[in-house]
């Protein structure tokens, strides 16, 4: 066996074997400590810490600090599948998953990019949108003051749209354990809990990260790309949760269905047409995104030897 073949077996069990094993105790730390304070601040520190080095990273175009933030921050996102799996959200579950393996290739190539010094532009792209968008976002959920300011606005304006058309709904007070919600009823019995996530925070505030990390991109365009997106997801938002709950209420369907398949496939829809709207005023957005799906192509060590087998 030859020295790259070696160093190409290192590579594939960092990026392969690695996520996996991590993975594999993120789920078991879950089951065993999930509702556990030092579960909770322990993934949080490896959450914001991840966050910061790919923030000082994308600054100071640090490709060191970027590869170990990346790490950190998938450590962080090992723990997530099983949270998913707990409340039957298959769909995030398996992103999550997938996510993982993801980050670690993409700590793999901030490694290449740091020994060959030949880094694509699309490492800085991901790298500021996650550092932007990621920690905004988890800023407003750990701040319960924030997130339960958030959902009510959400709440309050779901049962408002459906009073319009008729129906019994309201929103009720913010309730903040065991987790940050507002029940909403209908007729007078609890229909829906409705959290965070149910406020499209996370696909406002990635857009708002990805237009924000483009660099040299005048302010025109910019604001342009911001007002054909993140007004309307927030909008299509208040549309889906009054959708999923009169799938319950007034059709009859499940939760799991209304939410979990008819919700998210509308919302994957949405969202696609959104990106190429903003493809479309920041072709440079669409160039970064296809840049990482170019990576492969960088033929580094590990793809080299993947090629040769």
């Amino acid at each position: 066996m030859t020295h790259q073949d070696i160093k190409g077996l290192t590579l594939l069990f960092a990026t392969l074997g690695t996520p996996t094993v991590s993975l594999i105790i993120g789920y078991l730390l879950f089951l065993g400590w999930h509702d556990s304070d030092a579960f909770t601040w322990g993934v949080s520190l490896f959450l914001f810490l991840g966050l910061i080095l790919l923030g000082i990273g994308y600054l100071k175009k640090h490709h060191c600090l970027r590869c170990l933030g990346w790490v950190i921050f998938a450590l962080y996102w090992s723990t997530q599948p099983g949270h998913f799996l707990a409340i039957d959200d298959l769909v995030n579950s398996l992103f999550t998953i997938v996510g993982v393996y993801f980050l670690f290739y993409l700590a793999y190539h901030e490694y290449i990019s740091h020994i060959q010094n030949n880094p694509p532009p699309a490492l800085d792209f991901i790298a500021g949108t996650t550092f932007i968008a990621g920690f905004s976002y988890f800023l407003i959920e750990k701040i319960s003051v924030l997130s339960g300011f958030l959902i009510k606005i959400v709440a309050d304006q779901t049962a408002w749209a459906l009073q319009i058309l008729g129906y019994n709904v309201a929103a009720q007070d913010i309730l903040y354990t065991p987790e940050i919600r507002v029940p909403i009823t209908f007729n007078g019995e609890t229909s829906v809990y409705l959290i965070l996530a149910c406020t499209g925070i996370q696909s406002m505030i990635i857009f708002i990260g990805a237009i924000a990390a483009l660099p040299h991109i005048d302010t025109h365009r910019r604001v342009k790309a911001f007002l054909g997106t993140v007004p309307v997801i927030y909008i299509l938002n208040i549309f889906r949760n009054m959708g999923v709950i009169y799938g319950i209420e007034v059709l009859g369907y499940s939760f799991a269905f209304m939410h979990h398949v008819v919700g998210k496939i509308g919302s994957l829809i949405a969202l696609i047409i959104l990106a190429f709207f903003a493809f479309t005023v920041l072709p440079e957005l669409y160039d970064n995104i296809m840049g990482l799906l170019d990576l492969p192509k960088r033929k580094g060590p590990l793809e080299t030897y993947l090629l040769k087998k």
